[in-house]
């Protein structure tokens, strides 16, 4: 998100955890209804607010945008012809596509709004299951797959597209090296900027600094390791994927697991094919940098968890969502 470090780490898994669409429907019955679907304004993400709450946090409403995300992993609306590409480039190919829409010229946002934080919810979960479902293997798995992987990886997904874009802006002087690339039109300053967090806590962002550091937050120690090693579009999905589908590996386990490790010797298949076509027979030390930014990436992840962990037994988080299996907060402390 773009104030937040929020990650799928320890996720809620068997709370509210849902296998099918009709399960998913039928367990929203009884979500409260905002002001905005009152007026029968109904956006993905709503934060409603209760006068009965004991805090000042709003229940955020994930529902509508989960059953999109399910709904588009589902039942894709439109599959491209790749039947002659590999799982990789079918991928690399998705990706390609979502970030063909990115504006050179982006404007600096000095505060990210609740407002933003919505539509970055929204992107991100849409966006992933779309990439997902252009890969055939993916595509043939079964709903309870395609929903776990879904629940575990479209927040980390989405931080990976963002820190490759910067990159790739950064390396062609578009952006800054203290700049950040929200969103297909915007941009970031780390050092100037602020974040609307009250959904989320009540501190304020400067308040929470330890824990939503900029340059911690947006993993700039990667951008540079990106810029780096200057990957092609197939070596960076390869690494997106290869992260990705660690994750949701080490998350889930039992069979998600052994699937997940088939899934990465697949892609892996692919790129020494990608490699030998393109003529780069001796190609051992390019899959270092690749796996050194895979590593790295894990590593910062890691280091971010462990603060929030702090800040959860200090009760320094709202839990509050509809959908927990979708999202993580930290463990609260409860007294």
């Amino acid at each position: 998100m773009y104030g937040l470090g929020m990650t799928t780490e320890n996720i809620q898994y068997d709370r509210d955890s849902f296998t099918s669409l009709d399960q998913f429907q039928k367990a929203t019955d009884k979500i409260p209804h905002s002001v905005e679907s009152s007026l029968g304004i109904h956006p993905l993400v709503a934060f409603i607010y209760s006068s009965e709450s004991k805090t000042n946090f709003p229940f955020i409403d994930t529902t509508r945008l989960v059953q999109r995300a399910i709904i588009n992993i589902r039942t894709p609306n439109m599959i491209k012809r790749t039947r002659r590409m590999s799982n990789l480039q079918q991928l690399a190919l998705g990706l390609e596509e979502f970030q063909s829409t990115q504006k050179e010229n982006v404007f600096e946002k000095s505060l990210i709004s609740r407002n933003d934080h919505r539509g970055d919810y929204e992107t991100g979960m849409c966006a992933v299951a779309t990439w997902l479902s252009c890969s055939d293997r993916i595509r043939n798995y079964p709903d309870e797959l395609k929903i776990r992987l879904l629940q575990s990886i479209w927040f980390i997904w989405g931080r990976l597209e963002r820190v490759a874009m910067t990159a790739r802006m950064r390396s062609r002087n578009l952006c800054g090296k203290n700049q950040f690339v929200v969103s297909k039109n915007s941009l970031i300053h780390f050092d100037s900027m602020k974040s609307d967090i009250s959904h989320l806590t009540n501190h304020t962002f400067e308040e929470m600094r330890f824990f939503f550091t900029p340059k911690e937050l947006y993993y700039d120690e990667l951008i540079w390791d990106i810029m780096e090693v200057q990957p092609d579009d197939v070596e960076l999905t390869f690494i997106m994927s290869m992260i990705c589908f660690h994750v949701a590996a080490t998350h889930f386990g039992g069979e998600t697991q052994e699937e997940m490790e088939r899934l990465q010797d697949v892609l892996a298949d692919d790129l020494h094919e990608h490699y030998t076509k393109n003529y780069k027979t001796k190609y051992s030390l390019r899959l270092k940098q690749l796996m050194r930014i895979k590593e790295n990436f894990l590593k910062l992840r890691n280091i971010r968890l462990e603060k929030y962990s702090i800040g959860g037994l200090f009760n320094l988080f709202n839990m509050n969502f509809s959908n927990p299996e979708f999202f993580w907060v930290p463990p609260q402390k409860y007294v």
